[in-house]
């Protein structure tokens, strides 16, 4: 990379549907610095395939590669490995995130880390929160996540039926939400509530969602997912 990267790509374990997160993310492999983590470097070879601007999948491999150590992994795919013990204080995407930051970067595009353990799944979550600054994205190809700052507007444009759901990380103020069947106003939610989940998108010019105070992942799913409860 001939400048420092603004973005990061982190490759999570998990299943990925590489074709559509290229439709709607490729240019992030661009001038995105790569990091795998741990067994996420089963998705450096796809990369290389899938992006054909990069040399080099993976700029990074961290972690402490417990979940790794069967992989047969070509050192052509990636710069430098960086170990960590198995016994620490963070999980792997935590020293990630924290490897990238200190490169500079401030947005994010998590890829994968959906549907496994479940402790490590609400880590994954709720990770976002000791990063406001940053901008985040989690995504497998279907299930997509953007992490929402208060203040802010934001417009999406998801296919109609597409689900919503707003996930609160925290109590939520003055939530605006439109676009979908069961709008919003300048409401407030408690943290744990279930009543912004599984709405609807209903036009084709998308919808806008902001909030005054509080921090929330916004979900979206197409219509034609099959994944359910």
């Amino acid at each position: 990379m001939s400048q420092k990267p603004t973005r990061a790509v982190i490759l999570l374990p998990g299943a990925v549907n590489f074709e559509a997160v290229m439709a709607s993310f490729g240019d992030w492999f661009q001038d995105a610095m790569v990091i795998a983590v741990d067994k996420g470097i089963d998705k450096a070879e796809a990369l290389v395939t899938l992006s054909k601007t990069r040399e080099v999948a993976v700029d990074f491999w961290v972690g402490d590669f417990d979940s790794s150590r069967r992989l047969e992994i070509s050192p052509t795919l990636y710069r430098e490995k960086v170990s960590y013990p198995v016994e620490k204080d963070e999980i792997d995407t935590e020293l990630a995130f924290s490897l990238a930051r200190r490169e500079g970067v401030d947005q994010f595009l998590l890829l994968g880390g959906i549907g496994g353990r479940l402790d490590h799944q609400a880590a994954l979550l709720f990770l976002p929160a000791q990063y406001p600054e940053a901008r985040v994205i989690h995504t497998d190809g279907v299930e997509t996540l953007y992490f929402l700052e208060a203040g802010k507007e934001y417009h999406f444009t998801p296919p109609v039926g597409a689900t919503v759901s707003l996930i609160a990380l925290s109590d939520l103020c003055g939530i605006n939400l439109s676009g979908v069947k069961w709008p919003l106003v300048q409401h407030d939610l408690e943290i744990g509530s279930g009543l912004t989940y599984s709405n609807e998108v209903i036009t084709e010019r998308g919808i806008t969602v902001s909030m005054k105070a509080g921090r929330a992942w916004l979900y979206l799913l197409p219509a034609d997912s099959k994944r359910s409860l």
